[in-house]
């Protein structure tokens, strides 16, 4: 995709700027960043690049804003049992906005609502005669939201009572939807919403990382282009929240190390193998198995463990499974994609876990 940036405000506002210093240190951080995106070739039209520059991302997080202006991205809530929610890093936004094909007048509905920052944007290029619909599984956050889009009158939240089925209120056909968390699959009530030629992208897989689709509606099928590797938080904050994984969430992680390991020839079959059964044993425990619970007693120094499915499957594989914890370990090491970051920038940006948005 070729871009002409010939127009853009960054390169109208760079001349004023020549010879004061450096850009980071005389303008507003938001120019600077632009700037180091388009640099980097992240896709962003004058239209998405305007909207950034007048959305203030400050608006809608009380958080440090400083990782968000060196590619990162931004918490705007966390909960006392301790989950988190974040505006994704700028490059993810430009892309994001970019595939959402946004012209004015459009109407657009979101699930996940990041801070109530997209929903801005989105405001801001679709104009008075567009709408914007963010719906969200915490009241918590829609809380939040509407506290920040308070003044956009074409701007509406709703709380998503639940994924599996559509909201009473959901609008009858749907052009554009952006899905901003982690989903193993699309629910069928918005695709069966979508008009002709309308779609939707979100971020579809395990955990640990997804693919970015954007699904598409052409007569009495729909169509999926793969937009690259992704890693989401989950759309709900509550699902953010630290604990014991899955008996779902492990499997997901285990089939995706005998995936990468198949691939890239690291482990030998056997250990394939094992993982793959694991997996499989995993599969077979409820969904709803309740985690097993850790209790330390007052005059013992040693853990009582209470009986539970899940501990012992993982007790059976432990003479293998040991082994292989290292490897796992760096299997799942994240490396967060940051190509707007400054260039003395010294982290690395490493990190686990899944509250992050990246391109690898």
């Amino acid at each position: 995709m070729v871009v002409d940036y010939s127009q853009s405000i960054i390169r109208v506002l760079m001349p004023a700027f020549k010879g004061v210093g450096p850009l980071s240190t005389c303008m507003d951080p938001m120019i600077s960043l632009l700037q180091r995106l388009q640099e980097a070739g992240i896709p962003m039209d004058q239209v998405i690049e305007e909207a950034m520059m007048q959305v203030d991302v400050r608006s809608f997080s009380d958080f440090d804003p400083t990782p968000f202006f060196h590619d990162r991205p931004l918490v705007f809530l966390e909960t006392v049992a301790g989950g988190v929610k974040t505006i994704s890093a700028p490059h993810m936004v430009a892309t994001l906005l970019t595939h959402l094909e946004l012209s004015e007048g459009q109407d657009v509905v979101l699930i996940g609502a990041k801070g109530g920052y997209f929903a801005a944007l989105i405001s801001a290029v679709v104009g008075e005669t567009g709408n914007v619909v963010v719906y969200d599984p915490s009241s918590v956050v829609i809380e939040h939201v509407d506290n920040r889009l308070h003044d956009l009158e074409n701007c509406s939240t709703r709380v998503l009572t639940s994924l599996s089925k559509a909201p009473e209120d959901l609008p009858d056909s749907l052009n554009r939807v952006l899905i901003s968390g982690s989903l193993k699959k699309i629910p069928i009530w918005l695709e069966e919403a979508l008009v002709e030629g309308g779609f939707i992208i979100a971020p579809l897989g395990g955990d640990v990382n997804q693919r970015l689709i954007k699904r598409e509606k052409q007569g009495e099928k729909m169509y999926d282009t793969e937009l690259g590797s992704v890693v989401f938080g989950p759309v709900d904050i509550k699902d953010s929240e630290p604990g014991i994984p899955s008996p779902d969430t492990l499997a997901d992680m285990l089939e995706e190390a005998a995936s990468f390991a198949r691939m890239y020839g690291v482990l030998e079959d056997e250990m394939i193998n094992n993982l793959d059964d694991l997996a499989a044993d995993l599969r077979t425990l409820p969904p709803d198995l309740a985690p097993p619970e850790f209790v330390i007693p007052e005059n013992d120094d040693d853990y009582e463990i209470e009986e539970h499915p899940l501990l012992e499957m993982l007790d059976d594989a432990k003479d293998w499974l040991m082994g292989l914890w290292p490897l796992l370990s760096q299997m799942f090491n994240v490396r967060l994609q940051r190509p707007g970051a400054p260039e003395d920038e010294s982290d690395e940006g490493n990190f686990s876990g899944g509250h992050e948005d990246l391109i690898p």
